[in-house]
């Protein structure tokens, strides 16, 4: 059997998979695969547009984007109602959800944080520099692509990892993350109350001023922006 007609089967027994009952197990490795990749996509992008090779991920411990995880899983929940639906169905929600998601995701950065990850201002038909026309549209032809091709795909894989019995792993792999990002929200929480002359107080302050400096998480999040 020729390699087109492998994958041809493998993507039938995805589509099959993927309108299975969604677990919570299976929305973690969605979840995990969509950050790791999201992380990859970024950078590639990044290096192939401006011709830097930059950090692109959400925490300060591993190549994470939890925009793209985080999406990723609001997509599965969204759209896999609508699998039965046609092109034009996935692309118009996709486009909706993805941008009202990436203007909330902004906004709470800014809100939590104090600091902008992304800024659109320059760009036409944007909306408070936080989502723009040209993204939304994007948003939308991920949708599609990520029903009819990526999430079957992914099920598929994770429903060979469950057979593999992987248990330890992914509560290993949900620890570490869970860890890396209180870590992450607390030295940049952390870094904007330096920025406000707010002087470490207690150990843990200063644990993150000590290892956590500006200079740091400022080569971890070279394009960050501080929005007080």
């Amino acid at each position: 059997m020729s390699k087109f007609h492998l994958a041809a089967q493998a993507l039938r027994e995805g589509q099959q998979t993927a309108t299975r009952q969604l677990t919570l197990f299976r929305l973690f490795w969605l979840f995990v695969l969509s950050s790791f990749l999201g992380d990859l996509i970024e950078v590639a992008f990044w290096a192939l547009t401006r011709g830097e090779l930059v950090s692109r991920s959400s925490l300060l411990w591993g190549p994470f984007s939890l925009v793209w995880g985080l999406g990723a899983v609001m997509l599965t929940l969204a759209l896999h109602p609508l699998q039965g639906q046609n092109n034009l169905v996935l692309f118009t929600a996709g486009t909706l959800l993805g941008g009202g998601y990436e203007y909330l995701c902004a906004w709470f950065q800014e809100w939590a944080f104090g600091a902008c990850f992304w800024d659109y201002s320059h760009l036409p038909f944007n909306l408070h520099g936080r989502v723009n026309l040209v993204f939304c549209l994007f948003w939308g032809l991920v949708a599609v692509a990520w029903v009819r091709v990526v999430l079957p795909l992914f099920s598929l894989w994770i429903h060979r990892i469950w057979k593999g019995r992987t248990r330890l792993l992914t509560g290993l792999l949900a620890a570490f993350l869970l860890v890396s990002t209180i870590l992450s929200a607390a030295a940049l929480i952390r870094m904007g109350q330096r920025q406000d002359g707010v002087p470490a107080s207690n150990p843990i302050q200063a644990f993150l001023d000590e290892r956590f400096p500006d200079q740091r998480l400022q080569a971890r999040y070279p394009y960050m922006g501080l929005t007080g």
